[in-house]
């Protein structure tokens, strides 16, 4: 069967262009995929280069060159969807697929659904309504990005402009996944959001592939012989992924225990917005910015972690939550979105609200306390990761998919 994927990386093409070091989740479904004897695999994605095709140990890969229009343009023009669907129908014109796999719903691959006859299945990643409907923390609002200091130019402008251009694209998404008949995802919240928005569309379950580093590694978590309490989170950029939750706790452990702590943040470089504008300073409570690390120094500072701490106001099913329990690592996560998929409460990890610092600092204190208790949530957490990203339980399920949607047509 040929199967044409449109992805928001260019995945193996070039896995170090995409921000995750060693390539991130799509990257390493490719890997486990692309070796099916059954399978012809092309990859189209976004990336400067005019060349139409490529083809590489098996593969057809289709760079998309594209200019990012200014905010000015896109306000003063009509949409390119056109010139886009036109191009992509010229992709699959010369692909020939059986079958179109989009990877995310919320981006503007999904005008194809309006422009072809061949079965497209949409693999969900995020959904951008209910990301907007938690887009700002509590006490933060457009205005912020106005009067506080510690932002760029260009990251004060994407600030300002979030609400609207949210909204915007909170209904094209919902317009995408209206047009479309056939959705992939791995977490209750990501089938109930298809079930709302399109209740007469199939969903398929299909777990998400990990980073060969992770899955692949001999290293695993154990507990350090150390006073040093050392807690980590990996994180992106993004209003709504809890770095004023992060500062808010290490204030509160700084002021109410003794403990010892350091709390290194990856993903992320520059906080300094988030620190004036709730006037707590990073290294005044021991937060550290570490910015993107390589997969051997992330595995590393995680298995020697007390804790990992997913602060993140909205999500479905983040890598970096999952790349922890695989390792073992005792998680405590924000009960939101699709993690409660992820974490059996108490069992694999702990579930906290969101915007609750007070809580998540008497979760610390006492996860390092109740070494028990930390060991517990590690062998469980780490035993239900290995078999739910299990690479040749993946490779067969989305070759099942695919054949029953062909079946179908």
């Amino acid at each position: 069967m040929r199967i044409l994927w449109f992805s928001v990386t260019p995945s193996l093409f070039n896995p170090h262009t995409n921000k995750h070091n060693g390539g991130g989740w799509i990257a390493s479904l490719e890997q486990i995929i692309k070796t099916e004897r059954n399978v012809q695999l092309g990859v189209t994605f976004n990336f400067p280069d005019s060349r139409l095709r490529y083809e590489k140990e098996g593969v057809v890969y289709y760079p998309i060159q594209y200019s990012k229009r200014s905010w000015i343009k896109k306000r003063l023009t009509n949409s390119d969807e056109k010139e886009k669907a036109e191009y992509y129908l010229k992709i699959i014109k010369d692909f020939k697929p059986d079958l179109i796999q989009i990877f995310g719903s919320e981006n503007d691959f999904g005008v194809i659904c309006q422009h072809t006859l061949i079965p497209v299945v949409i693999h969900m990643q995020g959904c951008i309504p209910p990301y907007h409907n938690a887009l700002f923390p509590v006490g933060m609002n457009s205005f912020d990005f106005v009067i506080h200091r510690g932002l760029s130019l260009q990251r004060r402008m994407i600030g300002i402009r979030s609400e609207p251009a949210f909204h915007k694209r909170a209904e094209l998404e919902i317009k995408t996944i209206q047009s479309c008949r056939y959705f992939m995802g791995r977490t209750e919240w990501d089938k109930n959001l298809i079930n709302l928005f399109n209740p007469n569309a199939t969903y398929f379950h299909c777990e998400e592939a990990l980073r060969d580093s992770f899955m692949n590694n001999d290293k695993q978590w154990s507990l350090q012989e150390s006073d040093k309490v050392r807690i980590i989170s990996v994180i992106s950029n993004p209003w709504y992924k809890g770095v004023d939750l992060i500062l808010k706790t290490a204030q509160l452990l700084k002021r109410f225990t003794d403990l010892d702590f350091e709390w290194q943040v990856y993903g992320v470089q520059n906080i300094h917005f988030y620190e004036h504008k709730y006037k707590i300073k990073a290294v005044d409570v021991n937060v550290t910015t570490m910015g993107t690390a390589s997969k051997e120094k992330l595995v590393n500072a995680l298995c020697s972690a007390t804790c990992y701490v997913h602060p993140s106001y909205i999500d479905n099913s983040p890598n970096s939550l999952c790349e922890a329990q695989v390792l073992g690592v005792p998680v405590l996560a924000t009960h939101v979105g699709g993690i409660s998929s992820l974490i059996k409460d108490g069992e694999t990890g702990i579930l906290f609200p969101a915007n609750a610092p007070y809580t998540l600092a008497a979760l610390i204190k006492r996860i390092n306390i109740d070494k028990k208790l930390a060991f517990q949530l590690s062998h469980k957490a780490r035993k239900q990761a290995i078999e739910r990203h299990n690479p040749n339980a993946i490779r067969e399920r989305l070759l099942e998919i695919y054949e029953q949607i062909l079946d179908q047509k």
